[in-house]
């Protein structure tokens, strides 16, 4: 859990211009892109588990 809100407290900003610009996709384009607002939470999960270690701080470069 601690994964996901670090990821959060760092990219909030961006998680939240990803919704809105999906919205307006929605209403300007059409009704699909609503779908795009259920594939959100996969790479964000995907990157809070990949990037942030169990007490919430981003890991180390390994590179």
């Amino acid at each position: 859990m601690n994964q996901i809100l670090g990821l959060w407290r760092d990219t909030w900003w961006v998680w939240i211009l990803f919704v809105v610009i999906t919205v307006l996709l929605a209403m300007l384009v059409g009704i699909f892109f609503y779908l795009l607002l259920l594939c959100l939470p996969v790479p964000y999960l995907y990157f809070a588990f990949n990037r942030y270690g169990s007490d919430g701080r981003e890991k180390p470069d390994l590179g």
